[in-house]
């Protein structure tokens, strides 16, 4: 069993992980912060070790002291609540670093597995600290590869239970499940690479199950391999809640820089022995029941 350290344990991704790799009987560490919401952990808080860490350098004499055989870096600040731009860069980039550098100075090889993000870096604050850090892993892994194994998830767009509200999947299927009376889209010719949140931890499972196979540095995408358009996620959204909103598409306008398609390249994480378990139906229809709202 492997001694894990884990940023944004609080989040629904990290949550997620946590309760994975703690019923697999390893040993997790968290790093979080002095107002992180812990509610998603409830269920493990006997079990999970936490540490608080109020800046990018408390999180650097954290590692000193837990010393884990691997670090997995979900932390994330989207922009969409109210943080600032300092904020940002400091949950998808400053506090990569001073990991990275912690592990540069610890003397032992640490594993990385990075939540990267497959969004162009003009597309948001978000984006562009996110492409940045995997920039950064990938750069210092090559230069120390003695020291640091740098594996970028780039991770497709999730859905599930428990997910934030601010995101698009959660906002179209409670809108769809609570019947509410319109709800405004654009229209909807994207397309995106749909996962359910359990097939995405158990891809990191995979990749941390055979990490030690791995050059100094990867790239690994995390999504089904298929890219429905949004539409075509809405009406199934609707359809699958028996839903009697209406759906106004081409109400909203395409934001600026919009991606107009996310696709996972499944190759290199099938090769690992990974099958989705659940489809975008399937999917969809498990977070009803899990919330509640089937």
């Amino acid at each position: 069993m492997a001694r894990l350290l884990l940023t944004g344990a609080g989040g629904f991704l990290g949550s997620a992980l946590a309760r994975r790799w703690l019923d697999a009987g390893h040993e997790v560490h968290a790093i979080v912060r002095p107002a992180s919401r812990l509610d998603r952990l409830a269920a493990v808080r006997g079990r999970i070790i936490l540490h608080v860490a109020a800046v990018p350098d408390d999180a650097a004499r954290v590692f000193g002291e837990v010393r884990p055989d691997a670090l997995v870096h979900a932390a994330c600040a989207y922009g969409r609540a109210g943080e600032t731009p300092r904020q940002v860069f400091d949950a998808n980039l400053g506090l990569g670093i001073a990991l990275l550098q912690a592990i540069l100075d610890g003397g032992v090889h640490v594993d990385v597995l990075n939540t990267g993000s497959v969004l162009e870096p003009e597309v948001s604050l978000y984006a562009l600290s996110k492409r940045q850090f995997s920039d950064w892993g990938a750069r210092l892994a090559t230069q120390s590869p003695r020291r640091l194994r740098f594996v970028d998830l780039r991770l497709q767009h999730m859905y599930g239970p428990g997910d934030d509200a601010s995101k698009f999947t959660t906002h179209v299927l409670r809108s769809c499940a609570r019947h509410e009376p319109v709800l405004a889209l654009t229209a909807g010719e994207q397309r995106r690479d749909f996962l359910f949140i359990d097939d995405v931890v158990a891809a990191y499972d995979a990749v941390l199950a055979c990490v030690a196979a791995f050059a100094p540095h990867e790239t690994i995408d995390v999504g089904s391999g298929d890219a429905p358009t949004v539409r075509e996620f809405v009406e199934l959204a609707h359809r699958v809640s028996g839903s009697r909103t209406r759906l106004d598409f081409g109400a909203v306008p395409y934001r600026a820089h919009e991606a107009m398609l996310c696709r996972a390249d499944t190759t290199r994480l099938r090769a690992l022995g990974w099958r989705p378990a659940f489809g975008l139906e399937s999917g969809l229809l498990e977070t009803l029941r899990r919330e509640g709202l089937a």
